[in-house]
């Protein structure tokens, strides 16, 4: 008759647990976050998976998807944690050709990665102010997505005040140069 072991498996020897000690508090604030934006961005939370390549003491990476698929578009924001490493958003914006016909035709598409410096469990008490920053980030990207599609893109319009608004709130990329100046001596 097999005992159960000190980690639930079954087996007969009394050995003591080896492996990696797994970060719960930080997998149950990953699941909190993921829920939360889906919740902020009125959407169901879709998948979430840990990858256990050699079983549950090397958990390394969690990872959890939205889908925000609206008027024509098809975005998906992919979530990537794993311990020692930035939090990972994954944006992945597409246009569909044929949308409502029944069958999708996928027309161009962009992705950018967007990688937070600070552990999961700081991010979640900003969860909501993060879903809007993932919001703007969905407007730029769906805009960027249409470059080069206009003829297939007809009925779609971005109002010019909103172009507008999103560039007088980006601040300038090139600054002028001053030159040197001149050092101090003692």
């Amino acid at each position: 008759m097999n005992s159960m072991g000190p980690a639930g498996s079954a087996s007969g020897s009394n050995q003591a647990f080896t492996g990696k000690t797994i970060n719960l508090q930080g997998v149950a604030a990953f699941a909190s976050l993921v829920e939360l934006l889906s919740q902020e961005l009125g959407t169901a939370a879709g998948k979430m998976q840990g990858q256990l390549p050699n079983g549950p003491e090397t958990f390394d990476k969690l990872m959890g998807e939205l889908d925000l698929n609206s008027q024509g578009f098809v975005r998906k924001l992919i979530l990537i944690s794993q311990p020692g490493a930035p939090l990972m958003l994954r944006f992945q914006c597409a246009w569909n050709k044929n949308q409502g016909e029944g069958k999708s035709e996928i027309v161009g598409g962009v992705t950018a990665d967007y990688f937070l410096g600070v552990a999961v469990e700081d991010i979640v008490p900003q969860g909501r102010a993060l879903a809007r920053y993932i919001e703007d980030i969905f407007a730029v990207l769906d805009r960027m997505v249409t470059l080069g599609h206009s003829s297939k893109l007809a009925n779609m319009s971005i109002p010019v005040s909103q172009l507008e608004a999103f560039e007088a709130n980006e601040e300038d990329l090139v600054a002028p140069y001053e030159g040197r100046q001149p050092s101090e001596s003692i």
